[in-house]
């Protein structure tokens, strides 16, 4: 059975700050929207395979059920509820930055 894989309007606004960071620094819209749509697969994978993710280190991460994926330089953090068959996008961002302060930060 296929998971719904819902993401939150964080996630939403951290892929759409990605492609304008890309487009940025390469001046290249197709380059943007390609790397986004790799992202966006990896996120569609967790439909059928919803615990693929690694567990964080930190364990108020792991207590709050969070997974992440990562994606060349990238992260995609996300919590699975196995009881609705539903994951949650939470947030997406450059591995470099804190990604503990950058979840605290998350409303979901």
């Amino acid at each position: 059975m296929r998971c719904k894989v819902l993401m939150t309007e964080t996630a939403i606004a951290d892929l759409k700050k990605i492609a304008l960071d890309i487009l940025d620094v390469s001046k290249d819209a197709e380059t943007a929207l390609k790397f986004v749509a790799e992202l966006r697969a990896e996120v569609a994978r967790l439909a059928d395979f919803p615990q693929a993710g690694a567990i964080p280190d930190d364990r108020n991460l792991v207590c709050q059920g969070y997974r992440f994926l990562v994606h060349k330089e990238y992260l995609i953090f996300y919590t699975f509820e196995a009881g609705s068959d539903t994951v949650h996008v939470k947030a997406a961002f450059n591995a470099k930055r804190d990604y503990k302060r950058v979840l605290r930060s998350i409303k979901t």
